[in-house]
């Protein structure tokens, strides 16, 4: 039964794509109408375990796939009743670690994946939740580890794609890019290969190649039209190649159908580079409505709470204590370290913020706006070298890793004779 979470999308990535013993895929339905007909299963057998499984992912990847919370709630009621009628069953524990992924509570993750792992030490979706808690932990070395368990027994897309973005986290973008090629190549159901295709096109735009990142939106369409998060990295691209209007109006139809964070935080940074501040204001307080949403279904969102609010200037004593909630909790995750950093340089305390953003640089991140971060701490602390050094590695790519603060990391480049390109879309 453990073929229950084909498909299914947590956060960056998917559980597996195809099912296990190398079978055939089921054939392909859309996902409203396997909700559907799993809901008619249950209402008709209120003891099917299995169909209570299928329907808390089902309900899972729903949530993942609109950015609506309230299908969280759903999931997480469908996969209780599931573990009622069958206690310690490998296929629950597996969608409860995927759940707990999806709600940011990454030490549950953490335990119910190695539990699953535990119960199925072959079974690749078992080790795609272990993998992704280890991620989030900042446990990077154990992740390898039980990645190439992954990839040893099933080099398919998941594994693939987990593969990249641990090349990513370690500044390996070439290898990045070359692992997620082959993760979307080898991916047979059309919303997995739209979601890592948007991957690529994402890691294709930090590199400065802004064809080849449209590129893999385009495909990511194609595979999937509608996609959200394809669509959000096309109008990264258009704003990019200075489409601004045409990035907007893009996003306005996302955010009218699934206001997902990323659509409406770039949406705000769009139009507030416009000079329509009221309307960036008024898009930015969804954000914080998004937010709330988010955690009344039990959602834990201090990370993403952090960075949006230093990045506005707002709030920043409510900043930091976020920063350090999440601090707390994941110790050792790189980017929680950043938020972080930027959470205490935000509130006037670089001197505070360099440790930690030490530990967000220890994998050697090609994350430009990591990178960014840093050079703007060690800037304000009096470490010129150093922030020139830090600054020169986030313009390498594209100056539009950041619409919000592309025009601060041009006037600090000057500041620091950093020399800007081309090719940086500057």
């Amino acid at each position: 039964m453990v073929a229950v979470v084909a498909g299914v999308a947590i956060g960056r990535f998917v559980i597996v794509d195809a099912p296990p013993g190398g079978g055939p895929a089921p054939a392909v339905q859309s996902l409203d109408d396997n909700i559907a007909a799993l809901e008619r299963r249950v209402a008709a057998d209120a003891d099917d375990a299995g169909a209570w499984q299928g329907l808390g992912v089902a309900y899972l990847q729903r949530a993942a796939n609109v950015g609506d919370p309230s299908f969280y709630g759903l999931a997480e009621r469908a996969l209780g009743r599931a573990a009622e009628l069958a206690p310690d069953d490998p296929t629950t524990i597996i969608g409860q670690g995927a759940l707990a992924l999806a709600l940011h509570r990454f030490p549950e993750a953490l335990e119910l994946g190695t539990r699953a792992t535990e119960l199925l030490p072959s079974s690749p979706d078992a080790l795609a939740v272990l993998v992704d808690a280890q991620v989030e932990m900042g446990r990077y070395d154990d992740a390898e580890a039980s990645l190439q368990r992954m990839l040893d027994i099933r080099p398919a897309l998941p594994a693939l794609a987990r593969t990249s973005y641990l090349r990513e986290l370690h500044g390996d973008v070439t290898g990045a890019i070359e692992a997620m090629t082959r993760a979307e190549a080898a991916g047979s159901r059309p919303d997995d290969v739209a979601r890592v295709a948007a991957l690529l096109g994402d890691l294709h735009f930090l590199q400065g190649d802004i064809d080849a990142a449209a590129a893999a939106f385009d495909r990511a369409l194609q595979a999937s039209p509608g996609s959200v998060s394809a669509e959000v990295g096309r109008a990264r691209a258009l704003a990019a190649r200075g489409e601004v209007d045409d990035a907007v109006k893009m996003l306005q139809g996302v955010v009218e159908r699934f206001p997902t964070p990323e659509a409406v935080v770039l949406l705000g940074d769009l139009q507030s580079r416009m000079g329509r501040a009221s309307e960036a204001e008024e898009t930015y307080a969804l954000v914080e409505a998004i937010a709330a949403l988010q955690e009344d279904a039990g959602q834990v969102v201090d990370l993403e709470m952090a960075v949006f609010l230093s990045d506005r200037g707002a709030d920043a004593a409510r900043a930091v204590e976020l920063a350090r909630a999440a601090h707390q909790v994941r110790t050792a995750n790189v980017y929680v370290n950043d938020a972080l950093a930027w959470a205490l340089f935000s509130a006037g305390d670089a001197s505070a913020a360099v440790a930690p953003m030490e530990e967000a640089l220890r994998l050697g991140s090609a994350d430009p706006l990591v990178r960014f971060h840093a050079a703007e701490v060690f800037f304000a602390v009096g470490d010129a070298e150093r922030a020139r050094d830090e600054l020169a590695q986030a313009l390498s790519g594209t100056a539009w890793f950041s619409f919000r603060h592309h025009d601060r990391a041009l006037a600090l480049a000057g500041q620091l004779g950093v020399p800007t390109t081309t090719g940086n879309g500057s």
